[in-house]
Parts: structure tokens; C-alpha cells; sequence
């Protein structure tokens, strides 16, 4: 069937039609109510994140760059039946799917060959984990935070850099949500820290304008605040390990909320 002219390219989705359960569909629309599929064996509640999640802990900056591109809908809990988008589960799927031919009802799989088995192996150790890097930048910041409150000056080559590539994050983000066909990367609540306004205000910034910067400022250190104090509540999963980079955010906005009207150095 999918070698037809008509059916040799689709529109992929990485949760609900992807290489894994399109072979579930396949099998679906070919045997229609003749198959059943079971799915009394899986006991566990995941949201896609969560699924995907099972995979990614030896890959923490995988996980991360899934955890920020993608927003809400793969928030969702996953029926049992959409678990089949991970290949493990679509072979456990199947060893407990049935298929009934001339009135009998049998097991669809009658035998298993593997022709593989992968052993398992140590992850690899590696200190530039995202815990590091992202708390190191944290004491960076809070460290320049520090001297800039003592001297009464700003490091503006800093926020140049910091609200800079927020605010790149932020439209790649926005445009990721609203310009390309991947539904999962809707609705992401990870823009209340990578925000796309972000680049508009530097450009006030950088002509030392005080252009309603400081109220500003203000407003990203109460959001991030308020976000850092809602991180577990929020409807989408946040990456944990994001918690140091908005904490340096709501840092270096408050400071700037109170110095901007001081020349920067």
C-alpha cells in the first residue's frame, strides 16, 4: 500500500504520525476490525513529554532542546493506544494484538527472531551538563549584578549579549509556533522567558534612550519571578535545569530596572 505512487511521502508528525506508529496505521487501515489492539498491559499515566523524557536521561541537552521547542500539546496525557508513537512500545503492542481470521481469534505474532539485542552500556560522563553551564552562568551573573549595583554602573556589552540571544530565542520560538506545521511547538511557555521583545528594546538600549526602559525591566523581573515562583504549577512541563538561566534573567532585569537611569560604562 505505501509503495503506491500516491502514498510514498506524508506529513510527518513527531507524536501522532511518525515511523513508528505509521506502521500501526498501516496494519489498521488494511486489517480494520479484524485486528485488536490491547492495551490493558501498559499501567502507567505519561504525558508525550514524559514518554519522551524515558529516553532522554543519559541526554540532558536533548532533553533540554526538546523541553524548550516544543510547548503545551505535548503536555497532554497520551492515550495507551498513542504510547505506539515510541517504537518499545509499538513491538509490546503488538505481542499482546490479536487478529481474527475465519472466526479465530489468535495472537498477531506468532514467533520472534531477534536478530539484535543491544547490550546496555555506561553513559558517557561529561561536566558540561546543563546543571553546570547554566548555574555557573547564574553565579556570573550575580557576580556582575553585584559589582555593577557597587559602582553605580552598567555593563551594557553584557545585556547587548543577554537579552540579545533571549530575544533570537524567542522569535525562532515564536516563528517555530506559528510559521511551520509542527503542532507541538504551539502554545510554548517557555516565550515568558525568551521574549521576541526582547530585541526591539535593545535596539532603545544601545541608543542609551530612556525610553520607558526601566519600566520595562521591570515588568521581565516580575515576570521571571513570577514564573520562577510558578515553575511547578505552570500547565507545560519546564526543564528544570532552565531554573538557574531565569533566575540570572530576573536578576539582571531588577538590576537594570534600578540603574538604567545611570550611564552605562
Amino acid at each position: 500500500m505505501n509503495a503506491l505512487p500516491d502514498n510514498e511521502s506524508y506529513r510527518y508528525d513527531y507524536f501522532y504520525n511518525n515511523c513508528s506508529n505509521k506502521v500501526r496505521d498501516v496494519f489498521a487501515e488494511v486489517l480494520k476490525d479484524s485486528i485488536q489492539f490491547d492495551g490493558s498491559f501498559i499501567t502507567t499515566d505519561y504525558t508525550i513529554r514524559q514518554l519522551t523524557d524515558l529516553y532522554l536521561k543519559e541526554q540532558p541537552w536533548g532533553d533540554l532542546g526538546i523541553d524548550i521547542c516544543l510547548g503545551l500539546p505535548i503536555d497532554k496525557k497520551a492515550t495507551h493506544y498513542e504510547y505506539m508513537y515510541l517504537p518499545d512500545y509499538l513491538e509490546a503492542y503488538f505481542d499482546h494484538t490479536r487478529i481474527t481470521r475465519n472466526g479465530v481469534t489468535v495472537p498477531i505474532v506468532k514467533l520472534k527472531n531477534p536478530v539484535f539485542l543491544a547490550l546496555p552500556e555506561a553513559a558517557p560522563k561529561s561536566l558540561v551538563h546543563p546543571w553546570v553551564a547554566f548555574g555557573g552562568f547564574l553565579f556570573a551573573t550575580m557576580t556582575l549584578c553585584f559589582f555593577d549595583w557597587r559602582r553605580r554602573k552598567i555593563s551594557k556589552w553584557f545585556d547587548l549579549f543577554l537579552f540579545g540571544i533571549l530575544g533570537i530565542t524567542g522569535i525562532l520560538l515564536l516563528l517555530l509556533w506559528t510559521m511551520t506545521d509542527h503542532q507541538a511547538a504551539a502554545n510554548n511557555f517557555n516565550l515568558l522567558w525568551a521574549l521576541p521583545t526582547h530585541l526591539l528594546i535593545l535596539l532603545v538600549y544601545a541608543k542609551r534612550s530612556a525610553f520607558f526602559l526601566k519600566k520595562y525591566f521591570l515588568g521581565v523581573a516580575i515576570l521571571t519571578s513570577v514564573l520562577l515562583l510558578c515553575w511547578f504549577v505552570v500547565p507545560q512541563q519546564l526543564n528544570i535545569f532552565l531554573l538557574p538561566l531565569v533566575a540570572a534573567i530576573a536578576c539582571r532585569a531588577w538590576l537594570l530596572s534600578r540603574l538604567l537611569n545611570i550611564p552605562p560604562a
